[in-house]
């Protein structure tokens, strides 16, 4: 009887210590997929496509490999109450040049360009700071879609 007494009370402690993760985690899986911007049917998607949680005034960097000889569309979104989210480009060498900076461009949600030779990048992805509570953690996405550069005749 005191086993059983024991067990329930063990079950129920460690359910109230998920509890805070039950009620303020957030799937982000496969987020990118159905609130980003796609490109048009020309394109197919990488796998190197994510959707991570973030919180405010947080930057990450994503790994990107792109291959030469190919168009890349890369498209970011998140929540509207994150406002405009701010993603770059960068070269990942020891130079780390940035290649794109959609703060240049009005924050537009997508840029689309062709790759000549293979190279790895970064997609660093940062969400504004804000007057808004700190705590709040959304969901961001980032697609990464490709496809054969057209040879011009």
């Amino acid at each position: 009887m005191k086993i059983i007494y024991h067990m329930k009370l063990f079950t129920l402690s460690v359910f109230i210590l998920f509890i805070p993760t039950i009620l303020f985690g957030q799937d982000c899986t496969d987020y990118h997929k159905f609130h980003c911007p796609y490109g048009d049917y020309t394109y197919f998607e990488s796998r190197q496509s994510k959707s991570l949680l973030f919180s405010r005034g947080q930057t990450s960097e994503i790994q990107m490999v792109a291959y030469g000889g190919e168009d890349y569309y890369i498209a970011i979104c998140a929540h509207r109450k994150f406002g405009n989210i701010r993603f770059r480009i960068i070269e990942d060498d020891a130079d780390r040049i940035v290649l794109y900076d959609n703060a240049d461009n009005e924050y537009s949600d997508f840029v689309s360009f062709t790759n000549e030779t293979t190279k790895n990048l970064v997609i660093e992805v940062s969400v504004p700071d804000g007057s808004h509570d700190m705590n709040d953690r959304r969901c961001v996405g980032v697609v990464i879609q490709f496809r054969k550069t057209e040879k011009r005749k």
